[in-house]
């Protein structure tokens, strides 16, 4: 505060008090005081421009510097640390420290206004106080390392993921190839290990992998596997609002750290994987981590996080979560069989037409109903395309006395019956990829040769083969018309049957 500029405006102008107080950045009960002392000392401007500045600030001030008694100065970076404790507020820790400074405490207001001064010399982001192991920021950052192709020359950029742990600052960094899910999920089980245990709360921003859409009506709709790991880890995802910068701030700030401490240290250096990228960053971690914080009394981050989040955070559970890939409301089909990666897995015939869930991990898959947490079904995951995996448990009782009986037998009689016959029962279970309705296609076909005879069914599957079809009902048709036998116009007849398939199973799949 200019004190002789404070005179001119009250000796000179009209201003009000009010006026003064916001040329002069003082409050108004201050203009108005100092009013009073210049009236109180008889002083007119010709009087105060001719005095020094100290000479002044005695005239109006003596009596109040006199009767003023010193403070004893609180640590306000132990007031900062305790503030990001659950429950403690500005009161209590006022509260206490008058109890110990006694007569030199100052004022609430005084506390509060010096707390604040504080404060904001550190930035706007050690104005959030977090409660310790509450919550853990997420985010990538834009800027990016990358990786080089020895064989090839060429770089390809990588993701940096960063997460910041609320009251401490710990930060954790790692490299993922990209920032889809199942990498977005490895990141965060990677970070929750790296803290060693949970926070209540996971605070990443609103990108794809984490959140599926925002709408008006449903507020942030998290990613269903996202979801799932969340739940794995007895969490709550709760992403950062839209439009809301300061709900970031903290990551944001990891960011730019893990920035200026790893891509600018490793900016020379050139990798050719990311698991060597990712050693050279864990070792820069922990010289980060341990840099001491101006702002937090000289502490760092991994002292601040041993004294305050760790002893908050939440146990690891026993297995860490392994990524699931979910298929949602699927319509179990009058097969009872549910499609995965073009393999086939059968459930309890009674789900037949609900809906129902597909977890699939690299091992199994698991089927679940709808608002069901127990799986209906399990099955060992299969890479064979066309496939079907059935358990007899899920069948009803008729297709199970079937399937018991020897099926593989049906495709011994096409392979008995005739070149053609055989060829289009191939084709018919390539195209189905049921063995269920295959064999029961195969049992159409003998009856068929109950009714036709054996040398009119080859040529109707002759015939079908050559108009590309693998119809049953369109072999019954033929012969019903007797058009087996009848020339296709513009196309030469060929009697070679359709060589064997190196996808197409033969009876051995059919063998329980």
């Amino acid at each position: 505060m200019n004190l002789k500029e404070v005179c001119r405006l009250l000796l000179t102008t009209d201003f009000s008090n009010r006026e003064v107080a916001m040329a002069a950045d003082i409050a108004p009960n201050t203009a108005g005081r100092y009013r009073n002392r210049l009236a109180e000392e008889e002083l007119d401007w010709n009087s105060v421009s001719g005095l020094t500045d100290r000479a002044l600030e005695d005239r109006l001030n003596n009596g109040r510097r006199m009767a003023r008694k010193p403070f004893v100065e609180p640590d306000f970076a132990y007031v900062q640390a305790e503030l990001c404790k659950a429950g403690v507020t500005i009161l209590l820790l006022h509260e206490e420290y008058a109890a110990a400074a006694g007569d030199g405490a100052m004022s609430e207001t005084e506390f509060r206004r010096r707390l604040d001064t504080y404060q904001r010399s550190l930035g706007i982001v050690m104005r959030q106080p977090h409660a310790p192991g509450y919550r853990l920021f997420l985010d990538y950052s834009g800027k990016r390392p990358s990786i080089l192709d020895p064989a090839t020359g060429v770089r390809t950029p990588v993701e940096l993921f960063v997460s910041v742990m609320g009251a401490s600052r710990k930060t954790f960094v790692y490299a993922t190839a990209t920032q889809q899910l199942h990498h977005w999920c490895e990141a965060n089980v990677r970070a929750m290990e790296f803290y060693g245990g949970v926070p209540r709360l996971l605070v990443p921003d609103n990108l794809k992998a984490a959140v599926d859409r925002i709408t008006a009506a449903e507020g942030h709709v998290i990613n269903y596997t996202y979801s799932r790991l969340a739940q794995h880890y007895d969490c709550i995802v709760m992403p950062t609002r839209a439009r809301k910068p300061k709900d970031k701030a903290a990551v944001e700030v990891g960011v730019r750290f893990a920035q200026r401490w790893i891509l600018a240290r490793l900016r020379n250096r050139v990798f050719t994987s990311i698991d060597e990228l990712n050693v050279a960053i864990a070792e820069m971690l922990v010289r980060m981590n341990d840099k001491p914080m101006r702002a937090h009394g000289g502490k760092s981050r991994n002292q601040l996080f041993d004294q305050l989040d760790r002893p908050a955070l939440k146990s690891l559970p026993e297995l860490p979560y392994e990524y699931c890939d979910w298929k949602l409301n699927v319509t179990v089909p009058q097969d009872y069989h549910v499609v995965y990666e073009q393999h086939y897995y059968s459930v309890p015939y009674r789900y037949i037409g609900a809906k129902v869930r597909i977890s699939a991990t690299a091992r199994q898959i698991e089927v679940y109903a709808k608002d069901d947490n127990f799986p209906i079904a399990t099955h060992l995951r299969s890479s064979v395309p066309g496939g079907c995996s059935t358990l007899a448990e899920h069948q009803p009782a008729a297709h199970r006395a079937y399937s018991q009986s020897d099926g593989a037998e049906l495709i011994a009689w096409a392979d008995r019956s005739g070149a053609w016959i055989s060829a289009f029962v191939k084709r018919h279970i390539e195209a189905n990829r049921r063995p269920t309705v295959s064999m029961q296609a195969i049992r159409s076909l003998r009856t068929m040769e109950i009714e036709f005879g054996l040398e009119r069914l080859n040529a109707a599957c002759h015939r079908a083969i050559r108009i590309s079809t693998n119809s049953v009902v369109s072999v019954r048709s033929m012969l019903e018309r007797r058009m087996e036998s009848t020339p296709l116009r513009g196309d030469k007849d060929d009697d070679t049957p359709m060589p064997g398939h190196g996808n197409v199973r033969g009876a051995e799949s059919y063998q329980h």
